[in-house]
């Protein structure tokens, strides 16, 4: 799989993220609230619809950090569950895969 990409949407009137790795649709983030912290929501979904049983995880959060963090959870375990890993292999270094927030 190619890595997440993050890419913004500009004619939203809140940040709103599309995700993509390579050219399937992953997921999306949304700022549902943006008030001052600690009032400002979140929500993060990831949605793949492949094969016979649909893969749906999704909750709402206190930050974008913590949106992105959670979505790229749902994805490692997407893609284990998938049996698929990234293009380039494992990630040897088991951190998280680099993210471009556009």
């Amino acid at each position: 799989m190619a890595k997440l990409i993050y890419t913004r949407l500009e004619d939203h009137p809140r940040e709103t993220y599309v995700i993509t790795s390579g050219a399937l649709i992953v997921g999306r983030v949304d700022c549902i609230r943006d008030d001052p912290a600690p009032d400002a929501q979140w929500t993060w979904g990831l949605h793949l619809d492949i094969g016979a049983a649909p893969f749906r995880r999704g909750a709402t959060v206190s930050t974008r950090d913590e949106a992105v963090a959670a979505l790229e959870q749902a994805w490692t375990e997407w893609k284990l569950w998938a049996g698929l890993c990234d293009a380039d292999g494992p990630d040897a270094s088991g951190g998280a895969p680099p993210r471009v927030l556009r």
